[in-house]
Order: structure tokens, then C-alpha cells, then sequence
């Protein structure tokens, strides 16, 4: 059965305007059940451009284009065309199709997904993308602090496999699966790259073995702006010593607005952007 997005996506849309979000889940389990097949949706509604989802509940907000809207934003904003984009933990690829238009048919997207059904949705997404004559390249890889192999965590929701144990609900991982680890800073070097406008880090607990294996590249000043999840508070605290080392700026998301305060400054947060120059967060919205 072919997926109706065009019909489903905006009465989804317009139900969860009217009950003001209420209701999301049943709808995605409910839409889940009657569609069991993936389904190929544009990610934007400033763009034709479409990629693969697949039949899994905990994509809905992909479908209905409502995940994580502040990111999206902030890559629109912080990227032109152009630019290099490198993303880590891409999933499925969703962040990796708003950057490469983002970047246009000039620009460049490194995505990085090491479990191995998402990075086959990945690598089918990124031929999609460059049907469209956009650049996304897709590396079924771990970014972490060395290089060689190591045993990925799979959870039950395939957004949150992590190489860290102790970050994932135990009861909730099903399975292992060997990967192969590379460094940023070895990969960067091996690729030719000398500028990455924007690092998009979503590992579920490993983004400071990720900052760890990028020491070189932010040592010669070749990332511009790095976006990356901080829900933790000693993730938080990470963050604010790795940005005072190497004097970046920082901006925090309170889950409504980015705030101008250290990771550590906030109660509640679930994004930092670490950047060279100071940004105001007035010019991410």
C-alpha cells in the first residue's frame, strides 16, 4: 500500500492544532498500525525534497514535521551554501536532508550513522538528497574518542542506540551489534577537510568521546559551530569546561528558547550550540 502523505501529514497537522498537541501518541501508533510500510515524505515546507521513513511510531513527529523544530532552525540559520556539515548520529538521515539543502548543490554533508538498519534508511535517504543534485555522503560509522571496533547498544527504539550502557534503560536494550570507531580528527585529516561550519552530535551519552576524538580540529580552529544534545547535568558540565578550553561560546536550549547561559547555568535543557563567535539568540529564531 502506497502512504497518502499528502493527505494524512495535514489533517495530522490540523487535529494536533486544534487539541494543541494532545493525543500525538495515539495518532503515531494509530497511523503505525493502519501503515506498515515505509513512507516517503517531504521534511520541510520550504522544500520538495523528500526522504524515506520508516513505519515506526517513534517517527511520527518526522512525519508530521514537528521534531525538534529549533534544530532545524539553527542549521537554516548557522549554515550557507557552500558550507560543510558533518553529522554524527544521523539516524535515518533526517537532520542530514535539512543541512544538505541547507548547504545547496555547492555545499557538502558528512553523515555518520553506525547501526546497521538505520544507516540503510540513511544511505537511501542521502541518494534521494543527490537525486536532487544536493551532496550528502553517508559513512556507516561510529565518531568516537580512537579508532577500531566496539559493541553498539541496540535499543527498542532505533533512535536510541548508544554506545554508552550506562546512558540507555538496560531492560530496554535487545540486542549487540559490532561497529567500527573512527576519530573526527583522523577521519577529518584523511578526508581533506579544513572547515565544518557546522558538527551536529544526537549519541545518546557519547558526545564527549566525540569532542575527545575532535581535540585537534577545534585546537586549529576548523569547526565554526557545533550542535549537540546536553540533557544530562554532567554532560552539561563536560560541555562548559570543553568550551572554556577552547574559548567557544555558548547558547542553551530551555526546551523554548535558546538561552545566552552555560549547560550547568540551566535546570531544564536539551540542546547546546557551542560556536567561535558569539550568537545572539534572537538570529535563531
Amino acid at each position: 500500500m502506497i502512504y497518502p502523505t499528502q493527505i494524512l501529514s495535514p489533517i495530522y497537522q490540523a487535529i494536533l492544532s486544534i487539541t494543541k498537541g494532545r493525543g500525538e501518541q495515539t495518532l503515531s501508533k494509530l497511523d503505525s498500525f493502519l501503515f506498515k510500510s515505509d513512507r516517503q515524505v517531504s521534511f520541510s515546507d520550504k522544500t520538495n525534497v523528500s526522504i524515506i521513513l520508516p513505519p515506526d511510531p517513534h517517527f511520527f513527529r518526522y512525519l508530521i514535521k514537528s521534531h525538534e523544530q529549533h534544530v532545524s532552525n539553527a542549521i537554516d540559520k548557522l549554515v550557507t551554501a557552500g558550507d560543510t556539515v558533518v553529522d554524527i548520529g544521523a539516524n535515518i538521515g533526517y537532520f542530514s536532508a535539512h543541512a544538505a539543502v541547507a548547504v545547496g548543490k555547492t555545499g557538502k554533508v558528512f553523515a555518520m550513522e553506525p547501526e546497521a538498519e538505520n544507516f540503510g534508511y540513511l544511505r537511501t535517504n542521502c541518494d534521494l538528497i543527490n537525486d536532487y543534485g544536493f551532496n550528502c555522503v553517508p559513512y556507516n560509522l561510529a565518531a568516537s574518542s580512537a579508532n577500531g571496533e566496539t559493541t553498539l547498544n541496540i535499543h527498542k527504539y532505533s533512535t536510541y542506540h548508544t554506545l554508552e550502557a550506562e546512558f540507555s534503560d538496560l531492560d530496554k536494550i535487545e540486542d549487540k551489534q559490532k561497529v567500527q570507531m573512527v576519530t573526527l580528527d583522523d577521519w577529518a585529516t584523511a578526508q581533506g577537510i579544513d572547515r565544518i561550519a557546522l558538527l551536529k552530535i544526537d549519541t545518546e551519552g557519547h558526545e564527549p568521546k566525540v569532542l575527545e576524538g575532535a581535540r585537534k580540529l577545534f585546537q586549529m580552529g576548523v569547526v565554526d559551530c557545533v550542535i549537540m544534545e546536553c540533557r544530562s547535568n554532567e554532560l552539561a558540565n563536560f560541555i562548559d569546561n570543553f568550551s572554556q578550553e577552547f574559548n567557544l561560546h555558548q547558547l542553551t536550549w530551555d526546551g523554548d528558547k535558546w538561552n545566552q547561559e552555560k549547560a550547568s547555568a540551566l535546570n531544564f535543557k536539551t540542546e547546546c550550540l557551542l560556536s567561535k563567535l558569539p550568537i545572539s539568540p534572537k538570529s535563531l529564531s
